[in-house]
């Protein structure tokens, strides 16, 4: 059976080992010397023979001959040696993950409709800076985006009534009817056409119930569409305060009375209860807060 050459007064090795004492032994027995080991480590040598001798004292070994300038294994050292090289190797490779996973780019996915995400969204983006996150951005109105995990976060402008979803609302999302001034000055009141939403919702809902049995001249699931074909004067178009912009030449119209018609909706922000303590998710979570929150 092999012995250990206990070193003298040591009969009680304390095991409370330093990982850095571990990687200057193995440094030291490849190297054999400690100048060219602290060379390796980028230390001084006097830092190199303090820790081979704290390392001597916790395992209550003998790790290595002196001859001159040389260190050489002692046979307790060639094995202790085996399990270092093994340990040196695991430890190596773990700070390989947690540098992968420090400097690891993540995505994040938000999804939103899509004149959120243009007119909303995207005037803030260039205040967003976390090195670590990628933005995927999804124009979408589907709450299933969040239920089959296609999505991390979701703006909406129907609160969902799932519960395990995490609800906050952000602001008002203001709808009404716009038009080109041309376009109302050279078409009479009773042959002015609609610009209207394909989809079915509650705004377009309200927007139908509105207008009643007017001419609808275009139908899109697009208010960038609806706003391009108001600019064009080709009828009034049923959109969002916030995508109508100062350059547009568009102005609010009344449908029904004298002041222009106003639909408020809330908007907001949804997570899984699953991702919401992602720190990742969390961070977006927060930037969309911050920019979207009225």
């Amino acid at each position: 059976m092999a012995a250990f050459m206990r070193l003298p007064g040591h009969d009680t090795p304390n095991m409370n080992l330093d990982w850095n004492d571990v990687l200057h032994f193995v440094t030291l027995a490849r190297h054999q010397t400690l100048s060219a080991a602290a060379e390796a480590l980028g230390v001084q040598h006097s830092t190199v023979s303090r820790r081979i001798a704290r390392l001597e004292k916790s395992l209550g070994l003998r790790l290595f001959h002196r001859m001159g300038k040389r260190h050489w294994l002692t046979e307790d050292g060639q094995r202790i040696h085996e399990h270092a090289c093994e340990l040196y190797k695991d430890m190596q490779g773990l700070q390989r993950l947690a540098h992968e996973q420090a400097t690891h780019v993540g995505d994040v996915v938000v999804s939103a409709p899509p004149v959120i995400l243009r007119h909303g969204l995207m005037p803030h983006l260039p205040a967003f800076r976390h090195g670590r996150i990628r933005l995927v951005l999804q124009g979408s109105a589907d709450l299933s985006d969040l239920h089959g995990r296609q999505a991390d976060i979701a703006l909406r402008l129907v609160r969902p009534s799932q519960n395990d979803l995490v609800v906050q609302r952000l602001r008002s999302i203001c709808f009404g009817f716009f038009a080109h001034p041309g376009y109302l000055k050279r078409t009479a009141r009773q042959r002015r056409a609609f610009l209207m939403l394909s989809t079915v919702n509650p705004q377009q809902a309200w927007a139908k119930q509105l207008i009643g049995e007017a001419d609808i001249l275009l139908c899109c699931n697009d208010f960038e569409l609806i706003r391009q074909a108001a600019r064009q004067r080709m009828g009034i178009g049923f959109l969002p305060h916030l995508c109508v912009q100062p350059d547009d030449g568009l102005v609010p119209v009344a449908v029904n009375g004298r002041s222009p018609e106003v639909l408020e909706e809330s908007l907001y922000l949804v997570m899984h209860e699953d991702v919401r303590h992602s720190p990742r998710v969390r961070a977006v979570a927060d930037f969309l807060v911050s920019v979207l929150a009225a």
